[in-house]
């Protein structure tokens, strides 16, 4: 596989690695994909989920373990998050000279906090 450029965080605590963003924004729904950046200073990862998904909680399931891994990569407490996640959410590497998707590699450094973040939230990662 080439170097990944998200992560994808499901609601059951399973997560994968991909190299294809578009491939991430078709598992979070139909509805169109919001993007933030985690936190203010981090200018290089953004993260993403479905626009409908804190609205429509009948059809996206709360996701702790997004917000646990989230947290653990700004550098701070689940408790401390701003609001819920649901249904599968991304955690990309971002580059705004990239015209096409504005993706780039996670740098390895950032998959290693990732890594941290993902065993710490108790995801399986495949």
């Amino acid at each position: 596989m080439t170097d990944p450029v998200y992560i994808l965080i499901h609601p059951d605590g399973r997560a994968e690695w991909g190299a294809n963003k578009a491939t991430a924004e078709k598992a979070m729904g139909p509805y169109g994909v919001g993007r933030g950046w985690l936190t203010d200073a981090s200018l290089g990862l953004r993260v993403s989920m479905s626009d409908c998904a804190l609205i429509m909680p009948e059809e996206f399931a709360e996701n702790p373990y997004a917000v646990a891994v989230l947290a653990h990569v700004a550098g701070c407490g689940p408790e401390q998050a701003l609001q819920p996640s649901r249904g599968p959410v991304a955690l990309w590497g971002f580059d705004p000279r990239n015209e096409w998707d504005s993706s780039r590699p996670l740098t390895e450094w950032e998959r290693a906090v990732i890594t941290e973040a993902l065993a710490v939230a108790g995801c399986t990662v495949g």
